[in-house]
């Protein structure tokens, strides 16, 4: 064998090594290598390394390694168990997949309000605890081939929202399947959040303070059940539901309006950016530009409904007459329809966004008459600044408007939700899977008692007179 073959099988015998781990047999075997090379140079003396065997042994060195540096990355990609924004396990191939992902939310929070009025039995100012806000896991993957996927997400919360139908329970929220059928296009079927508002789209860990608006209790679609559409390409994208109507999620086939129609559209543009940036409200150092506009609209005739407030039958919420007070009327849902317009521009640690949405509702034996419409409205302004990669501030403001048909029982008035809510506070990161958030919020009008607001700090004013009910929450969540 030659000096150059031995140099070759040595050369070679060190790049396998950086890609597989062999232990001590392999150390044996080029032990035996560099024994066999000392033994030719010292044989063939000074004229051992020519220049022609030099340049040949630099170029066979130089392909080996090469190899090896391929072979290392081939390694890295087809790795079957480890973490990348959650933890997986995948077949060789790749065609069978599952990521496990886990958020958890606890927080202090602590509220006060103005003393009763004068006559009447005295409340206590102020209210303060913890809890577990949300505590969730979530599965996702692929199976047959990556073009079909899948999610199953179980929630715990510790209060009513959107996305909560029963307070202190833990609860299905995803449970989907898809089809990728290339060129931007899929469909998915099961139940999904509605696609309505950008802000309800985000995920509960990937908002900028430590609770989603509270023009997102009032007016979000929350989960549905149903089959989607969607596209995708570099500037737009858009899904289409046809579905069971808003928060209508765990129901079955036989729930009252299922037979109703209920459509809920979103479209979307992206001038600059990248779409994942617009995953969380948050904006890293790092982010290049990106801005994006939104608009939506969801649909509900109420066809066959029978029961009162239908439109929103699990959950709570003011906007469609499915939440008065204990001794009001409560008007018959006949239809709605909400819309949404919205925008967000991000870029180098800053975000600013933007939303105004409404409600148009028809209602049956209201106090106005047989058949009645109410109008709401909502807007949200907010933004956030990263100072450092770890330290962010933000603030926001916010607005309702709801009529939803129902009398007072007191007043027998229509009831109308009036509200403002101003909310700032920091974020303190240690890398991207703790968060530690501390905001100050105050209403600046009632807070009125027909929706529960208890997830975003706030209680129903035990004073009409005044207007200056505040809450602090702090919140550590560790997400991965």
């Amino acid at each position: 064998m030659t000096l150059t073959k031995y140099v070759g099988i040595l050369a070679s015998g060190l790049a396998i090594t950086g890609v597989s781990a062999q232990g001590t047999d392999a150390m044996s075997e080029i032990a035996q290598l560099k024994a066999e090379v000392a033994t030719l140079k010292s044989q063939n003396g000074d004229k051992w390394l020519t220049e022609e065997r030099a340049a040949e042994i630099k170029s066979l060195v130089k392909d080996v390694l090469a190899d090896s540096e391929t072979r290392t990355s081939l390694q890295g990609t087809a790795a079957t168990s480890g973490y990348n924004n959650g933890f997986f396990v995948s077949s060789a191939d790749g065609n069978f997949k599952l990521n496990a992902s886990f958020l958890a939310q606890a927080r202090f929070t602590y509220n006060h309000q103005a003393a009763n009025s004068a006559g009447t039995a005295q409340v206590s100012n102020t209210t303060w605890g913890f809890e577990n806000r949300r505590t969730g896991m979530a599965f996702s993957g692929n199976v047959v081939d990556p073009s079909w996927t899948y999610s199953a997400r179980f929630n715990y919360g510790s209060t009513v929202d959107p996305y909560t139908p029963v307070a202190s329970a833990m609860v299905l929220q995803d449970a989907w399947g898809a089809k990728d059928f290339g060129n931007g296009f899929s469909v998915k079927i099961g139940q999904f959040k509605s696609p309505f508002m950008a802000e309800s789209l985000r995920n509960d860990g990937a908002q900028l303070t430590a609770e989603r608006s509270v023009v997102d209790y009032y007016f979000s679609g929350g989960y549905t059940q149903g089959v989607a559409a969607s596209y995708l390409s570099d500037q737009f994208r858009a899904t289409g539901s046809y579905n069971n109507g808003p928060r209508v999620q765990n129901g079955n086939w036989a729930g009252d309006g299922n037979n109703s129609i209920s459509l809920a559209g979103r479209f979307e543009f992206k001038a600059m950016g990248a779409w994942g940036q617009f995953d969380s409200e948050s904006s890293a150092k790092s982010d290049e530009a990106g801005f994006m506009v939104g608009a939506a609209a969801q649909y509900y005739n109420n066809r066959g409904g029978t029961a009162t407030g239908a439109w929103y039958p699990s959950v709570s919420s003011p906007v469609y007459g499915a939440s008065v007070p204990a001794a009001g009327a409560q008007p018959t849902t006949t239809g709605a329809l909400d819309w949404t317009l919205d925008a967000t521009y991000k870029s180098g640690g800053m975000s600013v966004s933007a939303a105004l949405v409404g409600a148009n509702y028809g209602a049956e034996n209201t106090p106005a008459g047989p058949v009645t419409k109410y109008n709401s409205y909502g807007m949200v302004l907010q933004g956030g600044y990263r100072f450092t990669d770890t330290l962010e501030g933000f603030g926001r403001w916010e607005w309702v408007d709801v009529k939803n048909g129902a009398v007072n029982p007191t007043t027998g008035t229509v009831v109308t939700d009036v509200n403002n809510f101003v909310t700032f506070g920091v974020n303190v990161y240690a890398g991207s899977n703790v968060k530690w958030t501390t905001q100050f919020g105050i209403s600046l009008t009632d807070v009125g008692g027909n929706i529960n607001l208890t997830g975003a700090g706030y209680l129903p004013d035990n004073n009409t007179a005044a207007k200056d009910q505040f809450n602090i929450i702090t919140q550590l969540q560790l997400a991965f």
